[in-house]
């Protein structure tokens, strides 16, 4: 067994972790995509440091200049995260202590828990996120309205079990999804109403005695509120619950969607006609034109339901 480099918070152990045990427990590949956000929360947290006379002026100089340097470094590919270090965060706070000395470095952590930082990450990124669903769902309803548009006279039956039901306009079908569409739109907004809290000033689970101001990290961060709660925040992962459910319907939607495409392309159906840009054919058969992209939506969205239940 190899043993690993002394970690930050080794001081009362005798002997360092086994690279073994660091290859089993680290989160590197995911936290990558995490480190702007580390870095947006260590900016803001020394910020209040500093407002609240807790660190000088030039302390919050020096880590300022130096997490913004980070964060150039990891943009350039001079700074990778190692997994040595864990996570995101322990890589963010050794690259400062390095580079500005534990004299300024050193301080970033004061009334601060990883806990406070795994979340506030966690709550920036997924509210990132959501925003990025919610646009690509207004550019693919747009998408359907115009469609809706261009068709509110173009006959086509309804199906109820694959079976002709009733007649319905193709401009029906298209706003039928831009209904499910804003549906998901309220969901995705409940959930980034609960993810837009800040979890900062938690600290490990109850809070610190240091005067913080965690109505100005708030402010920075652009939340709408702190957190009320230390101990129900800092063990909390049901707004991460939320937006997966809210994904998941989203995804069911798209696989509807998918499964109607997969039907109508088909020579039985002969309903639609996909461009030769989306279609794939076949290494033996000419005539087939494959609907994959179709298929493959359905088949992805399990990830998603996947992740809710994991």
């Amino acid at each position: 067994m190899k043993k690993s480099q002394k970690t930050l918070w080794g001081g009362r152990f005798s002997t360092n972790l086994t690279t073994e045990t660091i290859a089993f427990t680290h989160s590197i590949e995911a936290d990558t995509r995490l480190i702007g956000y580390d870095i947006w929360g260590s900016q803001a947290h020394a910020i209040m440091l500093a407002r609240q006379r807790i660190i000088s002026d030039t302390d919050l100089q020096e880590i300022l200049r130096w997490l913004r340097k980070a964060e150039e470094d990891f943009q350039n590919g001079d700074f990778t995260l190692d997994p040595n270090k864990e996570d995101v965060h322990m890589n963010v706070e050794s690259y400062l202590i390095e580079n500005a000395g534990r004299e300024f470095g050193g301080k970033l952590h004061t009334a601060r828990s990883r806990n406070d930082q795994v979340l506030v990450d966690a709550h920036l990124y997924i509210r990132d996120e959501i925003l990025n669903v919610q646009r690509g769902l207004s550019t693919l309803s747009e998408a359907f309205l115009q469609i809706a548009k261009a068709h509110t006279d173009t006959v086509m039956p309804g199906y109820t079990h694959t079976q002709h039901a009733q007649p319905i306009s193709l401009g029906f079908w298209a706003t039928a999804y831009v209904s499910m569409f804003l549906r998901d739109q309220k969901r995705l907004q409940s959930a980034y109403t609960l993810a837009n809290m800040n979890p900062l000033g938690a600290c490990a689970l109850a809070g610190t005695t240091f005067p913080i101001d965690r109505d100005l990290t708030t402010k920075l961060l652009g939340f709408d509120a702190p957190h009320e709660h230390a101990l129900d925040v800092i063990s909390s992962r049901d707004f991460i619950a939320e937006v997966l459910f809210a994904l998941s319907l989203v995804m069911a939607n798209l696989s509807r969607i998918s499964e109607e495409i997969v039907y109508w392309t088909s020579y039985e159906f002969g309903m639609v006609l996909l461009d030769d840009a989306y279609s794939f054919g076949s290494s033996i058969m000419p005539q087939k034109k494959n609907p994959d992209i179709a298929e493959l939506t359905r088949g992805r969205t399990g990830r998603v339901y996947g992740a809710l239940f994991d």
